[in-house]
């Protein structure tokens, strides 16, 4: 008997009730009598054992049915409150023994829902009972459907599902509904987080037959992307992206598992996020489109606007294969573009997702771009990775694959796989492959080529590596093998270095040699210059002067003729200086992507407090390996100062403001004429009557005092006591301070491992 099951499933219901507000004295009472009721059932049966458990399910019972109407709110969730699905569960009876089951019409829609029921055996000595009833679980899937607009209990062909979502993530629902020359697919969900409603609908219409453009191409489908408070997820659209998930949630390329799975995919791909919205269109064209049976060549294209960020993802899956004998030719790219304006960062990533040729050959390989024009701007573009120890820093990327084929299905007498690379960065360029052959035949032959170069343009230098090899053997005992191996780099001098070695299973024979050419040196880079003469440079430029305004909803400012370089402020603007070249205020060890002569920092005084801006600390600290995976790839960082002084006292003296204001009125719509040009008897009896009845009604009762407050973070080290405005600061103080770097608020409140 499985009595583990009655704690889990009490579990799962208290999450359930707890979202609907139920008691916690009686949520208490539910998870002890399912504790008792579970531990009775493990426990060897004894004369009192059908007593005891005839007790304790009554306890259980009770401490169960005690929810009354809030039991089926709970296994409802959000439908619950849907006309015609709570009388499903009205009788409690019914509702325990056998669930909820039933149909309800919604106008077209008719819904049929179905819940199961926890039954376990009781231990054998309970008495003669069969099995006993736990309870029921929650409604998970519900099978939907629409009627036929003629009458009569005929369904329109199609239909879909709602499936609850795990948690409180609310309900999500798939629909398929053909209807002759258009075929109809949709997914959608509804949920409310934390009093916030969340609305998802990805939705697509096919045309069958497509709609012919001209010269053999044609529209085969067009849809969209609908979402209130919900966001992009870069991160899981890049690893989707990978697998081709992303291009099966937003296009139906390949049919899902079941409808939970399309539903969270989408949940997590474009999860929750309060006051921000998607919205963006999606078709699809092919070339030679032969409608149900595919296209020689297709294009599914999405463009994803994140609302008020900024935010464009782009998203497309091209395909490639021969209708009707996909064996011969089946590619799948999927591409995936995203535009971020926060972090000043446009990225490309591409992947070949289940391709194959002549059914033998399967074709593999991923690709990626950034283009960064934030605090260190870089480029980096690469098709299959890059040189072996090559790292792109300050550029985040995932470990990419090789672009190549390789037999998919191996022939029992040959194996064939051939790979490579090619990357260009702002410094460099880089390109290589490895083609490799086995042969079996009772004896087996494995031999392989492999050649890798690299081209820095600052400081010049090149390097480039040639590996090649076959062996021989038998049952697993090598006959002969020879590896030749070699490398040149240069210039000042140019070094050749090869090596070669013989096995064979009489004797061994290896050469290894280096050879110089030239004695020249090496291409320099020009001397690292005083990190001070860098900031002063850029702060003495006009540009990097302006204002920095304190938005007044009730005043617009009238733009004035631009004077040059000169830095407008309003009135309510401060003047600032910044810079982005490096931050300041801690130690660095690099800047413009050149190691600096020494470690050094600057700070800028005066004026009334630090500018700050989001910096990458890696381009300008060395971190190690363990560092560089656990800091965040962005710490806000000071680099510049507000120069505005500070606001006198209000008691101070006389302040005179010598703005002027110009008063609007629009009532009905129509622009009012300005009072002071109005006779002093002129006045608005409508809004004089509104003013006046709202004056009388109560005062409305509110609180505007912020729940959560959101504070830059304070760090400290242990060997000062001043402050550090980022994580980056502190740490690199302690690294040539010694101390360690801590948060303020865990030097604070000291964690005590004592006896730990």
């Amino acid at each position: 008997m499985a009595a583990n099951e009655i704690t889990k499933y009490a579990s799962e219901l208290r999450a359930l009730l707890k979202d609907v507000g139920a008691d916690v004295t009686q949520l208490n009472a539910l998870t002890s009598a399912a504790a008792a009721l579970e531990a009775l059932a493990s426990t060897a049966p004894g004369p009192g054992t059908p007593l005891l458990w005839t007790t304790a399910k009554n306890t259980w019972d009770a401490a169960r049915n005690a929810f009354g109407a809030k039991l089926p709110q709970a296994l409802l969730g959000p439908l619950a409150s849907m006309p015609g699905l709570a009388e499903l569960a009205l009788n409690l009876d019914t509702l325990v023994n056998e669930g909820i089951h039933g149909g309800v019409d919604l106008g077209p829609v008719h819904l049929e829902v179905g819940s199961s029921v926890l039954v376990i055996a009781p231990p054998p000595s309970a008495g003669a009972l069969e099995s006993v009833i736990i309870g029921p679980y929650g409604v998970g899937q519900i099978a939907a459907s629409l009627k036929s607009p003629l009458g009569g209990d005929t369904a329109m062909p199609g239909g879909g599902s709602l499936v609850r979502l795990p948690g409180n993530g609310g309900f999500g629902g798939t629909l398929q509904l053909p209807l002759g020359p258009v075929q109809i697919s949709a997914t959608a969900i509804v949920a409310v987080i934390d009093g916030d409603p969340s609305f998802l609908a990805i939705m697509g219409v096919e045309f069958l037959p497509p709609i012919q453009l001209s010269f053999g191409f044609s529209l085969d489908r067009v849809g969209g992307l609908v979402g209130v408070n919900r966001r992009a997820d870069t991160e899981a659209l890049r690893a989707a992206q990978r697998t081709g998930a992303a291009g099966d949630v937003l296009f139906a390329i390949r049919p899902p598992a079941n409808a939970l799975a399309l539903v969270t995919d989408a949940n997590r791909l474009f999860p929750f996020n309060r006051g921000t919205h998607l919205v963006g269109p999606s078709l699809k064209l092919s070339w030679l489109s032969f409608g149900p049976e595919g296209s020689l060549i297709g294009l599914d294209l999405a463009v994803i606007v994140e609302l008020p960020t900024g935010k464009v993802v782009i998203l497309g899956v091209a395909r490639a294969s021969i209708p009707g004998i996909p064996m011969i030719l089946d590619l799948r790219l999927d591409v995936l573009g995203i535009v971020d304006a926060v972090e000043q960062l446009a990225s490309v990533d591409a992947s070949l997702v289940d391709s194959h040729v002549l059914g033998v050959f399967e074709v593999y390989g991923d690709a990626a771009m950034r283009l960064s024009w934030g605090s260190v701007g870089y480029m980096i573009a690469t098709v299959g990775g890059f040189y072996p120890g090559f790292n792109p820093e300050p550029a985040r990327l995932p470990a990419l694959r090789r672009v190549g084929m390789a037999m998919d299905t191996p022939l029992p007498i040959i194996e064939v796989r051939a790979e490579g690379y090619f990357a260009v960065t702002s410094n460099s360029i880089q390109l290589g492959g490895r083609w490799e052959v086995g042969i079996a035949l009772g004896i087996e032959a494995h031999g392989f080529v492999q050649v890798d170069a690299i081209v820095l343009f600052r400081p010049f230098h090149f390097e480039a590596r040639i590996a090649a090899g076959f062996d021989v053997s038998a049952g697993g005992f090598s006959f002969a093998s020879v590896t030749l191996e070699g490398s040149v780099a240069g210039p000042g001098p140019i070094v050749i270095h090869g090596s070669l070695s013989i096995d064979v299973f009489l004797f061994s024979i290896s050469w290894s040699e280096t050879f110089t050419l030239g004695s020249g040196p090496s291409d320099m880079l020009p001397a690292a210059p005083l990190l001070i003469d860098v900031v002063a440079e850029e702060l003495r430029k006009p540009e990097n002067v302006h204002s920095g305004s304190i938005a007044d909803p009730l005043v617009v400012l009238k733009p004035r003729p631009r004077a040059g370089n000169v830095a407008a402020v309003p009135p309510t603007g401060t003047l600032q200086v910044q810079q982005r070249r490096a931050p300041v205020g801690f130690v660095i060890e690099r800047v413009d992507g050149r190691p600096l002569a020494s470690p050094q920092g600057v700070t800028i005084s005066g004026g009334t407090s630090d500018v700050t801006d989001r910096f990458s600390p890696g381009s300008y600290v060395t971190l190690t390996d363990a560092e560089a995976l656990n800091r965040p790839p962005f710490d806000v960082l000071a680099c510049g100062r507000v120069l505005s002084l500070v606001d006198p006292a209000l008691g101070a003296g006389k302040i005179v403001d010598g703005r002027q204001v110009k008063q609007i009125v629009i009532v009905g719509q129509v622009l009012q004429p300005d009072p002071d040009d109005l006779p002093a008897v002129w006045a608005d009896l409508a809004a004089a009557v509104t003013l006046v009845a709202a004056s009388q009604r109560p005062p409305a009762l509110s609180d505007a005092t912020p729940l959560v407050i959101a504070t830059q973070e304070v760090w400290r080290a242990t060997t000062t006591g001043a402050p550090f405005a980022s994580a980056t600061a502190a740490h690199q103080f302690v690294r040539y301070s010694k101390g360690i770097a801590q948060p303020a608020a865990d030097a604070a409140a000291p964690l005590n491992l004592a006896g730990v």
